[in-house]
């Protein structure tokens, strides 16, 4: 009869349950430590192709106007507006044609991030020599993208 336990006992191959219970203890500890860094990390993400996709934007209203060939409007001290919403982008009218041309994809373009205070704003004015300033409407936004409120290219 012992000689039958002891040749069972040397055939248990497997874990117990102490150590899948320690094993499932670690994993949850370790989800916990790491889960709070990777929703910084996605939520960093997220306002960098938020800030990306207004630097395109506004890069193609900056290179419409600089193009020789096109007949650009001044647009007044007051400016044209791009907001970037989560129901997508609103541009001013005379803007709409430089977007279209050098930034096609604007139309499906969305706010991603929620964390900012208000909708990312770039106001873009455009003398007649077709020097283009950009101010960006909220001081968050206007910190991330490049540490200034207004911009301005072009002569």
């Amino acid at each position: 009869m012992f000689k039958f336990l002891r040749e069972r006992k040397k055939d248990n191959k497997g874990f117990t349950l102490v150590e899948l219970v320690i094993v499932v203890a670690i994993l949850a500890i370790l989800f916990g430590l790491l889960a709070p860094q990777y929703t910084k990390y996605v939520e960093k993400s997220r306002k960098s192709a938020d800030a990306s996709n207004m630097d395109e934007m506004v890069k193609a209203v900056q290179v419409y106007a600089a193009d020789g060939e096109k007949d650009v409007k001044a647009i007044p001290a007051l400016g044209q507006t791009i907001v970037l919403s989560d129901k997508g982008v609103t541009a001013g009218t005379d803007l709409v044609n430089a977007l279209k041309e050098y930034c096609p994809d604007y139309t499906n373009m969305k706010l991603k991030s929620t964390k900012w205070k208000s909708n990312p704003t770039a106001t873009i004015t455009i003398t007649a020599d077709g020097a283009v300033t950009v101010t960006y409407g909220d001081t968050d936004f206007a910190e991330y993208i490049g540490g200034t409120a207004t911009k301005t290219s072009g002569n």
